[in-house]
């Protein structure tokens, strides 16, 4: 299995996980003929899938959640999340249900370093958003050795922490390039109106209503809506900024194509001890895959690559499956632990956006954050 660009797609490709547009299944995994579904995809803002072909056969990709939880937890918290937009007197049962499951199959994955890249169309990105920046919580949880009832917290703070978007203008929240000043003030209202609806909901825990309202907050103070800084932030509150960049950064958006992780990965590093705890961001570099099973990669030989498989702990130093020569060829494929040829390097990753620009998530010359 490997992830390519819909610009990549060939007849002999066959659908290795199945695309879901609205809780309804688009196209299931195993079809066929791919090529043809391809303006489709685009339409839908797809611009990624998962794909078997004979270079790729063997290569698993893990996810720290099945792909039905996923789904099935995205839909439940599509229809309770308006419910209480709407003022409705909605029931947790599912949506906690969710989480539960969520939980169990989190922790079962201790030994794997995930990448979490659910294909959905642009529409439901808030939605894919919330369940990502729940899974990452979830995984820094684990590494911190939390008790249950404090993994269940971040899981459910990761699962509501956009919810005021949902009430916001689209047409602002969604548009192509930076925001005005005006516009990136009213953006920054989600938080508000969110925890303000969240308040309203006796069933909903503190600490997960905290983690909606304070998941914009930096250590050195510089977040919003309050600017609070250091220890006046809550641990939870620490761990849900970094997995809600690093999903927002690795996440394909209407106004840019996602990052590569191992770009994404920079930015969190960059920005550790202003932004964001170095220690947590340690922690959760260790919880994921820096260069993903079934990403296509350029080594330093000049020859391309697909990952195969990972080296615990050694995140940079991958087993990869050499497919092209340097000149671009197709060769019979090989494999590379580059635990062992240290004198070959990953120079760039996920080369199906390698052409983007990636230096634009936060406008430089503005500052105005597009989420």
């Amino acid at each position: 299995m490997r992830l390519v660009s819909i610009s990549m797609l060939t007849p002999d490709m066959v659908l290795a996980r199945s695309i879901y547009h609205n809780d309804i299944l688009f196209l299931s995994a195993g079809n066929a003929d791919l090529p043809r579904y391809a303006e489709r995809f685009c339409k839908m803002g797809i611009r990624t899938v998962y794909v078997e072909d004979g270079v790729s056969e063997g290569i698993e990709i893990p996810d720290a959640i099945k792909e039905e939880t996923r789904s099935t937890c995205k839909m439940v918290l599509r229809n309770t999340l308006k419910g209480c937009i709407a003022g409705e007197n909605v029931s947790f049962k599912q949506l906690n249900k969710s989480i539960e499951d969520i939980i169990d199959e989190v922790l079962k994955t201790e030994d794997i370093q995930v990448s979490l890249n659910d294909i959905g169309a642009v529409d439901e990105y808030t939605y894919q958003h919330s369940v990502s920046v729940a899974v990452y919580c979830l995984l820094m949880g684990r590494a911190l050795k939390l008790p249950r009832k404090h993994l269940t917290y971040l899981a459910m703070g990761g699962l509501i922490h956009d919810i005021g978007k949902i009430a916001m203008d689209k047409e602002i929240m969604f548009q192509q390039g930076s925001f005005t000043k005006e516009e990136y003030e009213y953006a920054k209202l989600h938080v508000t109106f969110g925890y303000q609806k969240l308040s309203e909901n006796s069933m909903i825990p503190a600490h997960a209503k905290m983690i909606a309202y304070s998941h914009h907050e930096r250590i050195d103070g510089s977040g919003y809506p309050l600017g609070k800084k250091g220890d006046e932030l809550h641990l939870f509150s620490k761990i849900a900024a970094i997995a809600d960049v690093y999903d927002a950064l690795t996440t394909d958006r209407c106004y840019r194509p996602k990052w590569p992780a191992y770009k994404a990965v920079d930015y969190l590093i960059e920005n550790s001890g202003t932004h964001f705890s170095p220690e947590l961001v340690q922690i959760f570099i260790k919880q994921i895959a820096i260069f993903p099973n079934g990403s296509m990669v350029l080594l330093s030989t000049g020859e391309t690559a697909i990952v195969k498989d990972q080296n615990r702990g050694l995140p940079y130093r991958p087993i990869v499956r050499v497919i092209k020569d340097a000149q671009a060829n197709e060769i019979t494929p090989y494999e590379i632990d580059l635990l062992h040829k240290l004198n070959i390097t990953i120079v760039e990753s996920e080369l199906e956006n390698r052409r983007n620009n990636v230096a634009g998530y936060y406008p430089q010359n503005m500052g105005y954050a597009k989420e």
